[in-house]
């Protein structure tokens, strides 16, 4: 319901997607905090058995989709089914706002306990809010780049809502890949080692242009943040020599003077101004 209101979904096809394993996972969070890792593979599969779902399986698979009786991680699924696909009629009333809401609210009040009638809705709202921020994003990447916005952007979104659609527009912008060291991975669940860190933080800069963003892994996140790194105008990472000449540094010094991953669109690519202000207040000189 969420991607169709979104309109990443605008046929009755469901692919099993990153897009789709991301807003899975937010509402397991929120409604089993601190449980074991999420798994779409069951609830995709098992829908097939309610009339209004059915699996779409890959070419010389269908024997296969058709005979098992369970499958319970998304490796196998992803290797035996293309995607699903609504009910043509269920998904006509899924694009019409009014009805699709009529629709949550039958599901949540049928399916979950009175005490979290609230938190899915409000992640439903987050969901929602999150697009339209980050169609925001997208588009200042047209415009001349702010170092700082004078009135904070996006303060009408929720806090949740602007976290998510930066992550995701600077994830998505470096293919999910580490600026500094390239690393790309991702669990099955589709979450990404890299998260979106901002070049000159939010607390200073109010700017979440996507400009003020590069996508970095946890290592290089945290070695950026402390100023142990940085990345220069000419777009080469840059080793602190805080950091000594010491063995268990090695992995880190070894990556000076090198050219980053850019981004696949040159649009994306790390704001001069940014990275001038990160090397003369982060950075360890």
């Amino acid at each position: 319901m969420d991607l169709v209101a979104q309109e990443h979904l605008r046929d009755a096809f469901v692919p099993l997607d990153d897009r789709l394993l991301e807003e899975f996972e937010r509402y397991w969070v929120s409604v089993l905090p601190g449980r074991r890792t999420s798994d779409l593979a069951l609830p995709y599969f098992h829908l097939k058995s309610d009339g209004f779902w059915s699996l779409v399986p890959r070419p010389g698979m269908e024997q296969v989709v058709a005979a098992v009786d369970q499958i319970r991680s998304l490796g196998p699924l992803r290797a035996s089914v293309l995607g699903a696909r609504l009910d043509p009629n269920l998904f006509h009333l899924l694009v019409q706002r009014d009805t699709r809401n009529a629709l949550r609210q039958v599901l949540i009040e049928t399916y979950f306990a009175p005490d979290l009638w609230p938190t899915l809705l409000d992640v439903a709202q987050i969901a929602v809010q999150s697009v339209a921020y980050e169609t925001r994003l997208r588009g200042l990447v047209r415009q001349p780049f702010a170092l700082q916005e004078a009135i904070a952007t996006g303060l009408e979104y929720r806090v949740e809502a602007r976290s998510t659609a930066f992550r995701r527009t600077v994830v998505t912008a470096y293919n999910a890949t580490c600026a500094m060291c390239g690393v790309r991975l991702k669990t099955p669940e589709g979450r990404a080692a890299v998260a979106a860190a901002h070049i000159v933080p939010w607390s200073v800069s109010h700017n979440d242009d996507p400009r003020n963003g590069v996508a970095l892994c946890g290592l290089h996140h945290w070695t950026f943040d402390q100023g142990l790194a940085a990345i220069t105008i000419d777009l080469r990472v840059r080793v602190s020599t805080v950091i000594g000449d010491v063995e268990g540094t090695q992995p880190l010094r070894v990556l000076s003077g090198r050219g980053i991953h850019h981004p696949t669109e040159a649009k994306f690519q790390p704001a001069p101004d940014a990275l001038a202000w990160h090397l003369e207040h982060v950075f360890r000189r």
